[in-house]
């Protein structure tokens, strides 16, 4: 019989998230230009902003301590933001403590909540806690320190100062500036009972504080977690868009993942992320198109799970982003134009996140619900599938063909009300749907 997961507050569960990463949210790259953007983002209806880390990062130029990735950028910026020195101080390069907390404020004044990014599997070679506390980081039988694949020293989670002081780094944030929780890099890699201690604590200041685990061990839903990453389905999504996969790989991703995690364990699913940008041969923008990108969109707000929309999304950004470059060390690569919101695919995907945000604040099945896959005979091009919740159901159809589609499902649904679609007629045998169109029906 399986386990029930952690049942996450009804803000974080019901929600949606939009994610920053300051350096290339806007040309300034500040935490302060942010925050002038936050009612703007409200008013789009998103009630979680996750902030990648704005804390004080190594900033030394020996290429052994750099990652590939970083190297590979050829920017030549020695600030990497998942390689830190200081986790309780905040990074010139974002602002002050001050920006931070003025950041949080009016987040809340506007009714939406904070994540912060916590980076714990490893440190920057240079922290001043490892010179203080050498034995904080792991060593090698030689006397070495242990480094990651990324080069970085290993935290040593056998070491009981280590864990004090770390949880310490994460009641802080939340008692002194106000912070409702946290993103936790590669959460997988660091031992589950401290993220269990770490919870208890953070919860004693605030009671419905949530963790998020950039990992996929559905066990941490259990007891640690609130959340964790969908990798597998937006890898999936982002082939079926390059042609190497089919709608059939993305069902099967969603089936496979909710028969590994425990009942009611929760998938933040996202198209685009700070990773995704760097690494990935093109913006799934670019390879989609605008339509397509809409229709995964419509499909993350509409499955089980918390959808998250990345730096730009909102705004159909086509911009070419990398998380090492920034204002100091642009390199080849650009920032959101965070002026270009009247362009007319901007204009469009405003309007169809804000409905997607509304929708699911009017459609607790949409958050709550569980997720039915529907039989359909163009399997290999269509998504089909039903959410339920107390008599309520919510059938969403999307195509991910580049041509014109009809098809029929398996089962004979009653006539709905169509909340949001793009290119769907209803015909005598089935339906119908335009490349790359959709349709969110309530019954």
């Amino acid at each position: 019989m399986k386990k029930q997961a952690l049942r996450a507050p009804d803000w974080f569960a019901e929600g949606s998230m939009y994610q920053i990463n300051p350096r290339t949210f806007s040309k300034e790259g500040t935490i302060a230009s942010v925050t002038r953007e936050l009612p703007y983002l409200a008013s789009l209806g998103f009630g979680t902003m996750y902030l990648c880390p704005v804390f004080a990062e190594d900033d030394s130029t020996d290429l052994s301590n750099w990652s590939e990735r970083q190297k590979k950028s050829a920017t030549g910026n020695p600030k990497n933001p998942y390689r830190m020195t200081d986790y309780f101080r905040i990074d010139e390069e974002y602002g002050t403590d001050e920006d931070l907390k003025a950041f949080v404020a009016e987040a809340h004044r506007l009714g939406m909540h904070v994540m912060l990014d916590l980076v714990y599997l490893h440190i920057g070679p240079h922290a001043d806690i490892l010179k203080t506390h050498p034995e904080f980081a792991q060593h090698n039988p030689d006397g070495s320190v242990k480094e990651t694949i990324w080069h970085f020293p290993y935290l040593n989670f056998e070491h009981p100062g280590l864990r004090e002081y770390l949880w310490a780094n994460m009641v802080y944030y939340v008692s002194v500036f106000d912070v409702d929780g946290y993103r936790c890099d590669v959460g997988d890699g660091v031992p589950l009972d401290f993220w269990i201690e770490g919870r208890r604590r953070i919860q004693a200041v605030k009671p419905d504080a949530v963790l998020l685990n950039e990992g996929r061990n559905y066990d941490y839903l259990l007891e640690g977690f609130d959340a964790c990453y969908a990798f597998d389905w937006h890898e999936t999504i982002y082939s079926v868009f390059r042609g190497k996969k089919t709608a059939k790989d993305i069902r099967l991703s969603a089936e496979n993942a909710a028969e590994s995690r425990p009942l009611g364990g929760l998938l933040m699913r996202d198209m685009d992320n700070h990773d995704t940008v760097t690494d990935w041969p093109m913006r799934t923008e670019l390879a989609a198109g605008h339509d397509g990108m809409e229709l995964a969109e419509v499909l993350n707000f509409t499955v089980d799970g918390i959808p998250m929309v990345y730096t730009g999304n909102e705004l159909a950004d086509e911009a070419n982003l990398c998380m090492f470059a920034n204002r100091f060390f642009p390199g080849k690569f650009e920032v959101t134009d965070r002026e270009a919101k009247n362009t007319p695919a901007a204009l469009r995907r405003q309007e169809i996140i804000k409905k997607l945000n509304t929708l699911r604040r009017e459609n607790r099945v949409l958050s709550r619900g569980e997720t039915r896959f529907i039989e359909n005979d163009r399997d290999e091009t269509i998504l089909s599938f039903v959410r339920e919740l107390d008599g309520e159901r919510i059938l969403f159809l999307g195509s991910f063909s580049k041509e014109a589609v009809s098809f029929s499902l398996a089962e004979e649904l009653p006539d709905g009300e169509s909340l949001i679609e793009n290119g769907f007629e209803k015909t005598c045998g089935g339906y119908s749907l335009a490349p790359r169109g959709y349709a969110v029906i309530r019954f």
